[in-house]
């Protein structure tokens, strides 16, 4: 087995602000991998450098040992900190739309959502608004968008905050 993520001599600053400085690290494929650090030391930094939301100032990050490149963020799964479902939109609307940003067919996409509606106990949240919907709510629903087309990279930023113990118990099945 290979490695899923390596970052080599990663540097990133943010005007006057340094975040990363010469960072360098494997992810061996199947593993669990944590980025553990202070506030500010340059983690979300490192998780949006992989996700190619932002660009290292310098360095490199390969993917299955190939230069990070755009068709990889159809193999990232990736649950923010900071949720970022629309609000007034539907939940089964904006499943599927997230959905098909990661590249599945609509029927595939309908067809595994309706199944994970049905595990996590919420198909009856199909047409409610985002906006409806507790914090926890939104949660479950942006954890199905993330894994449901079987990334083979799953990062996940502080995925149990606002879970009560039995969804915690869910959501690490």
């Amino acid at each position: 087995m290979g490695n899923i993520i390596t970052a080599k001599n990663i540097v990133k600053r943010y005007s006057k602000h340094v975040a990363l400085n010469d960072v360098s690290f494997t992810v061996p494929e199947g593993t669990i991998y944590g980025l553990l650090g202070p506030n500010g030391a340059g983690k979300t930094s490192m998780i949006r450098i992989i996700n190619q939301i932002t660009a290292p100032d310098s360095g490199e990050v390969l993917f299955n040992n190939e230069k990070l490149a755009p068709l990889h963020t159809q193999q990232i799964g990736y649950l923010p900190e900071e949720r970022g479902l629309y609000k007034k939109m539907k939940v089964g609307e904006q499943a599927l739309y997230l959905a098909r940003l990661k590249g599945m067919e609509k029927a595939d996409a309908m067809a595994k959502l309706k199944e994970w509606f049905i595990k996590f106990d919420i198909a009856t949240w199909w047409e409610k608004k985002v906006e409806d919907l507790s914090k926890g709510m939104q949660q479950k629903v942006q954890f199905i968008v993330t894994v449901l087309h079987q990334p083979k990279l799953l990062i996940l930023d502080e995925p149990f905050s606002g879970f009560d113990p039995i969804n915690v118990e869910l959501i690490k099945k």
